[in-house]
């Protein structure tokens, strides 16, 4: 009787089960160079994306060069580190559009990170937890800096257009403005106020804005008709004119508080005048 042969490969003391894949973790990840760099780049970008003000354009720079890359057949050059490139330019990007104490806090919140992942070994934790209270202290105050120097920036953006819109002579302002309130028109009226002027109209009438204030002053003169010949003449003061409008409706219309309007000469290359201020009625 013949004896059976054993199949190839499989002696007697063989395991006939398949090898098992070594289980992903996060130690085998960073043991290499490529994954512990590539792990760092993702959580570069992750953390500073939000400061970034969650732009896109980072991320598109770094996707639209891989396809280049692969476009122009030289990813096979980078061996193995296309995506670290493609990673880098994202970081880069979002690293332009935000600032150094961003880049701080990002650092500290990845410190934290790293030492939260390390418990109970706390002291890195500690350590990340106490930059990221310093750095966010140092971002937070940036940030009010920013939005303080935008806002002021803002406010005067309409000086040059008041400055080019101003009235061609100083007896023309007070019936500029009297006609501007009697007719409820915005913008003539809006157009000769120096942003102090306008501040000053906007106190006396509560309004927010100089397109309320027009209407305000509107209602308290409903009706009435401006005749420009019966109007003062501004008088040469220091600094410009002034003209005493308490006896005319726009003392009804501003308050006695700004009856007397300040005139001056927006830009001394141009001829041009606005309302640089007022003045209490005596």
């Amino acid at each position: 009787m013949p004896v059976p042969v054993p199949a190839a490969g499989r002696g007697a003391g063989a395991d006939p089960s398949p090898p098992r894949p070594t289980p992903f973790g996060w130690r085998r990840l960073t043991r290499s160079r490529r994954g512990a760099a590539g792990l760092v780049i993702a959580v570069a970008a992750l953390l500073l994306w939000p400061f970034s003000g969650w732009s896109w354009i980072p991320w598109a720079a770094g996707i639209g060069l891989l396809i280049l890359l692969r476009l122009l057949r030289l990813d096979g050059l980078l061996r193995g580190w296309v995506l670290h490139l493609g990673g880098v330019v994202v970081v880069v990007g979002l690293m332009y559009s935000t600032g150094p104490w961003a880049w701080a806090l990002a650092g500290s919140i990845g410190i934290l990170l790293a030492g939260l992942a390390q418990l109970p070994w706390w002291k890195l934790a500690a350590v990340g937890a106490v930059l990221c209270v310093l750095s966010g202290v140092g971002f937070g105050i940036s940030s009010y800096r920013t939005a303080e120097e935008q806002r002021e920036i803002e406010s005067h953006m309409g000086d040059p257009m008041r400055t080019a819109l101003g009235e061609g002579q100083p007896g023309r302002v007070l019936p500029a403005l009297l006609q501007a309130v009697t007719r409820d028109d915005v913008d003539p009226m809006c157009r000769l106020l120096t942003q102090s002027a306008e501040d000053a109209v906007l106190a006396a009438t509560k309004a927010p804005d100089c397109t309320s204030a027009v209407g305000v002053m509107n209602q308290r003169v409903p009706g009435v008709v401006v005749n420009e010949r019966t109007l003062p003449q501004p008088t040469a003061v220091a600094g410009g004119w002034r003209v005493d409008g308490c006896a005319t409706p726009w003392a009804t219309a501003a308050g006695r508080d700004l009856g007397v309007v300040l005139i001056a000469q927006s830009d001394p290359s141009v001829k041009r005048f606005v309302v640089s201020g007022f003045a209490p009625c005596p």
